[in-house]
């Protein structure tokens, strides 16, 4: 199977080589039709469920599980999972060999959770003697205090008033728009180091194929230890039942009958803007019609995602906020977004479930066209975690974190993780200040580059040639008082100490941040940024993971 979809990728490569030349010669409708003739993407066999398969994967984790490899074997045994043919014991020897691995590593709550399902989903009787032990010692270790906690500490949820109509946002947080930076998040009231002014769920999310058996499909969080398969195609897991049902309202209608076509592509191009078109289309009760009618006027306004009620959230203002924003045309970036609109737009069109409803011309070129603008929407409205140490991505979209901008001299971190977006202020921030995090390393990073990294041209005060960078670059040079070297010296073994707990280095940090703000940018304080940035983001991904277990364990009680 991996031979044939690397066949057709090198394939698939070869026209995006030549794609510059397709486009200049015949434009977008004659490049189309090109990679429509000879993407070859109707070649691509649609891989179905296999207990074949299943057994293959759930081997190849034993042998994983014996080497001590026990995140490696995880994953196969989701994979198993993913492959398994409803209704088969399959489902429950991958569900209990994945216990098995948690078992090993101490997390007896995910285990138990494993074993649960491995119950429901036709484990051998004739092995349940077995299973059964394993789940006594799970148990028995919780009650011996061996678990590794269902209580977070320190507490990393939103610690500021919120906003009546926002849950999920502090208080005192409003949406700016200038000329500049765009549309961007301002202070109305002041803050301070350590408030957590957002804590949002992803709403869209794009799983970069290398985890699509560690990271949930619909929000995108890192759920490897409790994964649950789609019911019709092996490509596609969720975190939850619920997970499950929404991305199926939402999108993956569109894409189960043609999940290994979107495997294969999905490895040259992200998806997240053809899941962008199908969430429209699901908010306009897939009247075609009715959303073109919406879409093609051109809209001046400026979508404010803000001025909604998230009480009652209406994911068709959601969709419209989205559609409205301007997006950023980056020249060198144009091929991407016009191959990666070419051949979602064939692939797509090959299951009967979407070409049904896209059956005209004119809906034809509005689906196409709605492909390529939403594909250069994505790289501005976006953002992604970066998992592991190759870089695998998976990209977020929700309605705050859309509008958050960046800067090289950031006042906050946005921590993407667990299907949910947090922004937490690292330094004081005034009334009537943006809000800013960071999309590439800021200023104090050693490793950062001259010229960020960024898919926009940087107009951050870091990056300013004009008066305003001139006059921050000279703050920078400012020294630090020397008579708090000492005090500084001793705070600083005491962050970087074993023993010194996260909740004490962060309560330090915030501490230091307070005192010293007056003399940022001061190459000390970027410093003491940087481990605040850093112990934030560790505390929220402890805190997910304890919730996790608790969330897991909760389950258990209600069953």
């Amino acid at each position: 199977m991996e031979q044939s979809f690397q066949k057709t990728l090198r394939h698939l490569k070869r026209i995006r080589d030549r794609f510059p030349d397709f486009l200049e010669k015949g434009g977008p409708l004659v490049t189309l039709m090109i990679v429509e003739e000879k993407g070859r993407l109707q070649r691509i066999p649609e891989v179905g469920k296999s207990n074949e398969r299943a057994v293959e994967y759930r081997n190849a984790g034993n042998g994983l599980y014996a080497e001590g490899k026990y995140e490696r074997a995880l994953e196969c045994y989701n994979k198993s999972l993913a492959f398994a043919e409803p209704d088969t014991d399959q489902l429950g020897m991958a569900y209990a060999n994945r216990s098995a691995v948690q078992l090993k590593q101490g997390e007896y709550e995910f285990a138990l959770y494993s074993i649960e399902l491995a119950k429901k989903h036709n484990y051998p009787e004739e092995l349940m003697p077995k299973l059964l032990e394993r789940e006594s010692e799970c148990k028995q270790q919780i009650v011996r205090g061996n678990s590794k906690g269902t209580v977070p500490c320190p507490r990393m949820g939103i610690n500021v008033d919120t906003n009546p109509k926002i849950p999920f946002l502090a208080r005192g947080i409003a949406m700016s728009h200038d000329a500049k930076f765009g549309r961007g998040l301002v202070a109305e009231r002041e803050f301070k180091p350590g408030d957590i002014i957002c804590d949002e769920k992803c709403e869209l999310c794009d799983v970069d194929y290398n985890l699509i058996y560690r990271n949930c499909n619909q929000c995108g969080g890192d759920f490897a230890n409790i994964l649950i398969p789609c019911p019709k195609c092996p490509f596609f897991m969720y975190c939850s039942e619920e997970c499950l049902e929404l991305s199926w309202k939402l999108y993956h209608r569109f894409e189960c009958a043609v999940a290994t076509k979107l495997y294969v592509v999905s490895q040259i191009s992200k998806m997240v803007h053809a899941r962008m078109f199908f969430y429209g289309l699901t908010q306009f009760e897939d009247n075609l019609q009715a959303m073109m009618d919406y879409c093609v006027p051109e809209v001046t306004t400026v979508a404010n995602p803000l001025a909604q009620d998230f009480n009652n959230l209406n994911r068709l203002d959601v969709f419209k906020a989205y559609h409205n924003t301007k997006p950023y045309l980056d020249p060198e970036l144009e091929i991407v977004n016009m191959f990666g609109a070419c051949v979602y737009y064939v692939l797509l069109l090959t299951n009967p479930a979407l070409s049904s409803l896209v059956n005209t011309e004119p809906f034809k070129w509005f689906f196409f066209t709605s492909l390529l603008k939403y594909h250069r929407m994505s790289i501005s409205l976006v953002s992604v975690s970066i998992t592991g140490d190759e870089d695998h991505v998976v990209g977020f979209l929700s309605p705050v974190n859309s509008i958050c901008n960046h800067s090289c001299d950031p006042n906050a971190v946005g921590i993407l993780h667990s299907g949910r977006y947090k922004i937490a202020l690292i330094r004081p921030v005034r009334k009537g200040e943006p809000i800013f995090c960071y999309y590439s390393p800021p200023w104090w990073d050693p490793e950062r580059s001259p010229v960020p990294t960024l898919h926009f041209p940087c107009e951050c005060v870091v990056c300013d040639r004009g008066p305003a960078g001139k006059a921050w670059r000279l703050l920078k040079k400012r020294p630090f008082p020397a008579a708090a070297v000492k005090n500084v010296r001793m705070m600083q073994d005491m962050v970087c100490g074993e023993t010194t707990s996260n909740a004490n280095k962060l309560n330090m940090l915030q501490q230091f941040i307070r005192r010293f703000s007056e003399l940022h940018p001061n190459k000390i304080v970027g410093q003491w940024l940087d481990w605040y940035s850093y112990y934030l983001t560790i505390s929220v991904y402890a805190e997910n993971l304890v919730l996790l277990r608790a969330k897991v364990q909760e389950m258990r009680a209600e069953h």
